[in-house]
């Protein structure tokens, strides 16, 4: 069959087509300027479109691979969720990348298919082509005199280069990484903590195992809590009788009215350890009587301590006047103080208030005395001795029994701020920044009912408490020399770290064998906040918190507060809380191989 001749005007559009502004160049065997040579011409630049995009894919798959293996590069302050995200964002990069390699393959096989049809169609396709594959199926940027795979290296030597920069780069920037420390330098006033990158535990490395863990459990916090939840029980039993013969003495008068008593701290939650079994903190609500209404008055956070005060007014009743016409509302009627409810409402202010708030110590000292007339109502149904020992802030009873064991309870006021389970209390950690009429707030009944949730939905015997008694039962073994400053970093920091953890972490995740790794999160949670000094409180500003925790609307579309806030300010202090810190790591791994050092 003769073969179809290409013209003069169809020749040199191909040229122009295929090679615009090129020579076409001859293939081996044939004339410089026939039709062979033209139509070799889209062959050639079909090969290197292919080479073209088999390098730009070999880049993009360079790219992808270093930043999914590297993303601390971008950022070295990742939580747990960008971890988990990163995870989810590398399996799908992976399989997108299979995607892509499958969809090049089948694109090369079509053009070489293609290429292979017009060859035929021309007819200038040999038996030797069809059989050795050396022009339409050549390795790719196959120059003239090189063939088979080593033309192949050696056009790709850009390649290999690149990707022989890419490991020696990763080489050295292992080289680089320091191991971190938590120290701090005395001739700078800017100590810098280095804690080790996110996805790393490299300072965890010889952390104690779990056998080691449960040990140590066992021996210093298993036995001395042993009897803790039935010293529980009774202290709220005791307390609700002794508050029974409270409200029945107060009848006779217009004063505050207490309401059911509320168990917080680390005992009623279930974290307590040997220091928390001769303590208790029991919140008692109050309300005011009829007539009368607490109006509060937050303070702005920005100018110190979160407190308010407690405004005392006249309450509206005149829907009961209405109704009932037993009392007269002084809202409406200012001038007659002659009804129980102006007496009540002049009696509270007189008694407990100053100016028209109410006083925190005033209102203590009245408790205080309410609380010692009411013992000797109940005195004779128990077999210790009751005290109250001398305090103008706080009312704390002192049980002792005939055995010589003690108890201390301490017994806080607090008025309810809104349907929440916020309260304004009269007892606060700081008493030196704050004046008679602040009332400080307390975010405890909060944090009592999550961790209480957080219980009932965990797995059977779940880590999560014991991981916070571990920490603190190795931080209180330590003995402190005299002299020493008070320590920085607080059993309510660790508490702090584990609830955020619990939000953040499946509970299933919690059980008991997984307590080591557990303990590890932890410990890696506050020293990333120590690194970053930061640590944000858990209920202001918490976008993750549950609905079901009742806080006042304003709380979840706050700005985080930050509890390490005062060390931003203190470098001394921030210093002496990495010390802290870097001792109870110390600690924690000297539990395998034998007593904690500094235990009494």
């Amino acid at each position: 069959m003769p073969q179809p001749q290409v013209g003069p005007g169809l020749a040199t559009w191909q040229e122009g087509r295929c090679c615009p502004g090129r020579p076409v160049l001859p293939a081996r065997g044939t004339e410089p300027l026939g039709s062979a040579g033209q139509a070799s011409c889209p062959t050639w630049t079909n090969e290197l479109d292919a080479e073209a995009s088999m390098a730009v894919i070999s880049l993009l798959f360079l790219a992808v691979m270093y930043v999914v293996h590297h993303p601390l590069l971008v950022s070295d302050r990742m939580d747990l969720d960008t971890l988990a995200r990163s995870r989810q964002l590398e399996k799908r990069m992976s399989e997108e990348m299979r995607q892509l390699e499958m969809e090049f393959e089948e694109r090369k096989r079509a053009s070489e298919q293609k290429q292979k049809a017009e060859s035929l169609w021309r007819g200038d396709t040999s038996s030797e082509q069809l059989v050795l594959g050396k022009k339409d199926m050549g390795w790719p940027f196959q120059a003239e005199g090189q063939e088979g795979p080593l033309g192949w290296l050696l056009g790709n030597l850009w390649n290999a280069g690149l990707f022989c920069l890419f490991l020696i780069f990763e080489l050295l920037r292992q080289n680089m990484q320091h191991e971190p420390a938590f120290d701090s330098s005395s001739e700078e006033e800017e100590e810098e903590v280095r804690v080790v990158p996110v996805t790393s535990y490299n300072w965890l490395t010889d952390f104690p195992s779990q056998e080691a863990l449960d040990s140590f459990y066992k021996r210093h916090i298993q036995n001395a809590i042993r009897d803790l939840p039935c010293t529980c029980e009774f202290v709220e039993s005791f307390v609700d009788d002794l508050l029974e013969a409270c409200r029945v003495l107060s009848r006779r008068e217009a004063h505050p009215q207490l309401e059911d008593c509320l168990g917080i701290g680390a005992a009623f939650e279930k974290w307590g350890t040997l220091h928390e079994t001769q303590k208790f903190d029991i919140l008692v609500p109050i309300v005011p009587p009829q007539g009368v209404m607490f109006v509060l008055e937050m303070r702005d956070p920005a100018l110190g301590r979160r407190c308010g005060s407690v405004l005392v007014e006249s309450e509206c009743v005149c829907k009961r006047e209405k109704l009932l016409g037993d009392v007269l509302c002084l809202v409406h009627h200012h001038r007659d103080h002659s009804s129980p409810l102006g007496k009540c409402n002049s009696s509270i202010k007189a008694a407990l208030c100053t100016g028209s708030h109410l006083d925190v110590c005033k209102t203590v000292q009245w408790f205080r005395k309410l609380v010692g007339n009411a013992w000797a109502l109940v005195a004779h149904k128990y077999d210790f001795q009751l005290s109250l020992p001398p305090s103008t802030t706080s009312c704390e009873l002192r049980l002792d029994y005939r055995s010589g064991r003690s108890l201390s309870i301490h017994l806080v006021l607090g008025v309810q701020r809104e349907d929440t389970l916020v309260y304004l209390v009269s007892q606060a950690p700081d008493q030196g920044q704050l004046t008679s009429v602040d009332w400080p707030e307390s975010f405890a009944a909060c944090e009592h009912l999550f961790l209480k949730l957080v219980g009932r939905f965990a797995p059977e015997n779940s880590c999560h408490l014991k991981c916070l008694q571990i920490i603190v039962s190795v931080r209180d073994l330590r003995s402190l020399p005299r002299g020493a400053p008070h320590p920085i970093l607080t059993s309510y920091h660790f508490k702090t770290a584990l609830m955020h953890l619990l939000l953040r972490t499946p509970l299933t995740d919690w059980q008991h064998d997984m307590l080591s790794q557990r303990l590890q999160d932890i410990l890696w949670f506050l020293g990333r906040g120590l690194q970053q000094r930061s640590l944000h409180h858990f209920l202001i500003g918490n976008s993750f918190l549950p609905s079901t925790i009742p806080i006042p609307k304003v709380f979840r579309n706050a700005e985080p507060v930050n509890l390490f806030q005062h060390l931003v300010l203190n470098p001394m202090a921030h210093s002496q809380a990495v010390g802290e810190f870097h001792n109870l790591l110390t600690q924690v791994k000297a539990l395998p191989c034998g007593p904690v050092a500094g235990a009494h």
